[in-house]
Order: C-alpha cells, then structure tokens, then sequence
C-alpha cells in the first residue's frame, strides 16, 4: 500500500484535477475558492463530480483519508483530461502512490474507473443474475461474454478479456488479496456462454477458487422466488479504515456508481436478503458439482 496523502498532497491532486476543466489554463491552477461569484466552494464541486459528500472531499483536503484513484480519474474525466497522458497520468501518480502503474487506463471510459475502485478495495460483494462475475470467470467464457457483448473488434475484445484476466490478480495478492462474497443466480451456472465445454471449465473453476480462504460463493436457486434484485446485478465495495463505502451497478445504458447513504443502504439490504434466499457455501458448492457432473 502507498502511504498515507499528508493535508498537502490530497489538497494538491485535487486542485490539480479541478484546475484542469473548463475555464481554466490547463498549466494553471484551480481558482481560489470565492473567485467567481456564485460558484459552489471547492469541496463542493469536487464531491459533486464524483458524486460524493463535501465532507469526504474535507477528510482527503485534511489529511484524514487519502483520495482514492478512482475519485481522482473521475475528476479528470469530467475535466476533459485525458488519463493516459500528461498532465493525468502525473495526477493519476500521486493519488496512486507507491502503487503499480495503473494498467487499467487504457480501457477509458467507467469501466477504468470501476477497476480502479476495485483495486482499492479490500472486499467485494457481488451478485449476478445472469452470468459468472469477472472476477470468477475463466479466460475462455471471458472471451465469449465480450464476443456476444457489443464489441466487435478483435483488439478491443482481446486487450478486455486480458484486462479481465489481470483484474483477477487482486484476489491472489500479497499480504491481503481481496475479500470476494459472490451471489450467483442458477440461471447464471446453466445458461450456456460459448457452448458445453467453456461451461464445464467455468463451473470447474468455480469449484476451484472457492477454496482459496478469501472467496465464498454461494449460489441462488429458481425455487427461492422472486427477490430484491431480480432485474439487474450489482457490486459493494468496501474501503479500508474509515473510507466510505461504493455501489456499483451496469446497466445497458450505462454504468451508474452509487455513494449516498440512501442507495448504499437499499443495496446492502437487497444483498442480505439475496444472502439470506440462497444456499450455503456448501451446499452450493456440492450443486456446482453436480451440475458439472450431470451438465445443465
């Protein structure tokens, strides 16, 4: 982990990030705060961008918690600067930290953004009604899930199946791979991607990182019903010490990130209820088996 931003740094990066939009040189920096008239104070545009309370933005300003890569690239975004390039990537640095470079960049748009989260965060609970979540999949039902997706060049398809593949790393990272708790519909282990054998891989695979101490899964069966979240998957992502934490759910229009306290508590309890629907560890585990042993 990079060390903790200092009061100076976290008001530095972002600034630096705000004094990169509109109306702004782009060598300059940010206007002082009252310099146009009517215009929100500092903080409260930047939570505003990223769609977060003022007081966050006060606790990264203060020195209390460090900004995530994430929030940074969400500003830029919204900034017109590109992340892949000077003056972003120096600004992408800072937040960063001792951290590796962010590989992620290059996919652009809310999926970079997502990734970045994703690597910050130390656990993930996500539930999927309709296919194995990223983090689980193997590289042939990857390729096939973008192949049916919307893209159609091979580049772009080969350079997110790779980007999916090194998503994984954060579960298998050292000293503290990420909590993972997984809530897959049955329709999501029978629905064929790719054909019978890129299915039986990927339920063998499940079988196999749900050894690892840090994975659980459990999956949810048609005979629980109608449920909280019948319409659409989603992802919790939890941050370390005191940071707040982020919904996430994708939808064909778009990708919406979710931090208010109101949404963040309907998820929460959409998942406990998903939880509570589906079958243990266990058992889901042994019908993981026993599909793979007598197909779909």
């Amino acid at each position: 982990m990079g060390p903790a931003c200092t009061p100076k740094s976290g008001r530095a990066v972002l600034a630096r990030a705000g004094g990169h939009g509109p109306g702004h040189d782009r060598c300059g920096p940010a206007d002082p705060p009252g310099a146009r008239t009517g215009s929100p104070a500092p903080g409260e545009a930047a939570a505003a961008i990223v769609d977060c309370s003022p007081s966050r933005i006060s606790r990264i300003e203060s020195g209390e918690i460090r900004p995530r890569v994430g929030d940074v690239m969400e500003l830029l975004v919204a900034y017109g600067v590109k992340i892949d390039e000077e003056p972003g990537t120096s600004l992408l640095d800072q937040a960063r930290g001792l951290r590796e470079d962010g590989w992620w960049q290059r996919l652009g748009g809310r999926y970079a953004t997502y990734i970045a989260y994703e690597i910050e965060a130390v656990e993930l609970k996500n539930f999927e009604p309709m296919l194995v979540p990223g983090l689980l999949q193997t590289e042939s039902y990857a390729r096939e899930v973008n192949v049916i997706g919307r893209e159609t060049d091979q580049a772009t398809i080969d350079q997110r199946v790779s980007a999916r593949m090194t998503r994984q790393e954060v579960l298998r990272r050292k000293p503290t791979p990420l909590r993972m708790h997984a809530i897959l519909s049955e329709a999501s282990l029978r629905t064929e991607v790719g054909g019978p054998d890129v299915l039986r891989e990927q339920l063998d695979h499940l079988v196999t990182l749900s050894r690892l101490p840090n994975v659980t899964i459990q999956v949810l069966r048609f005979e629980a019903g109608a449920h909280l979240a019948i319409s659409s998957g989603f992802a919790l992502l939890s941050f370390e010490r005191d940071e707040p934490p982020l919904g996430y759910i994708e939808t064909l229009a778009g990708e919406l990130f979710l931090e208010s306290s109101r949404d963040l508590a309907r998820l929460s309890a959409a998942y406990d209820n998903l939880k509570t629907l589906a079958r243990s560890p266990a058992e889901s585990i042994n019908f993981v088996k026993e599909l793979r042993a007598h197909g779909t």
